[in-house]
């Protein structure tokens, strides 16, 4: 029953990643659902839950953002494998140390990303950084 719930709960990521996403972006700037959902599944289930449903939401993803196809299964796939395995490292019931380790993990997976995109372009890079970078990981981490 956990399994169906899960899954449901990813369609229903990936549909708001799809359709709301672009409808309250701020300047080009849109919360990441998927990440979101990746990491609430690894942080609550463990890395298994993690890595299938970080590679699955990932895939989804990609099929409807066909830019760098493989890129976001590898990123949700590696993401939710170590926050799943490093959950027991943390006091999970503290709201704090959840919003500090999901900005950090997003600040991560957003530089890698991006660092992908414009493939080590050093100007492009670090503008990409201020401009993109930093505000999604604040709106996606105020959304969540």
């Amino acid at each position: 029953m956990r399994i169906i719930i899960i899954v449901l709960l990813m369609f229903i990521f990936v549909a708001l990643q799809i359709s709301l996403s672009p409808i309250i972006s701020i300047k080009d700037v849109a919360p990441n659902f998927i990440l979101l959902f990746v990491f609430y599944i690894a942080f609550s289930f463990g890395a298994v839950y993690g890595l299938w449903f970080g590679f699955f939401s990932g895939f989804l993803c990609d099929l409807f953002n066909a830019q760098q196809f493989g890129l976001n299964m590898g990123f949700f796939l590696i993401i939710g494998f170590v926050i799943g395995l490093m959950r027991s490292k943390f006091y999970r019931d503290n709201l704090v140390v959840e919003i500090i380790i999901f900005s950090v993990v997003l600040l991560f997976y957003e530089l890698f990303y991006s660092l992908v995109l414009w493939q080590f372009t050093a100007g492009i890079y670090f503008l990409n950084i201020i401009r993109y970078t930093i505000p999604r990981v604040l709106y996606t981490t105020l959304i969540g």
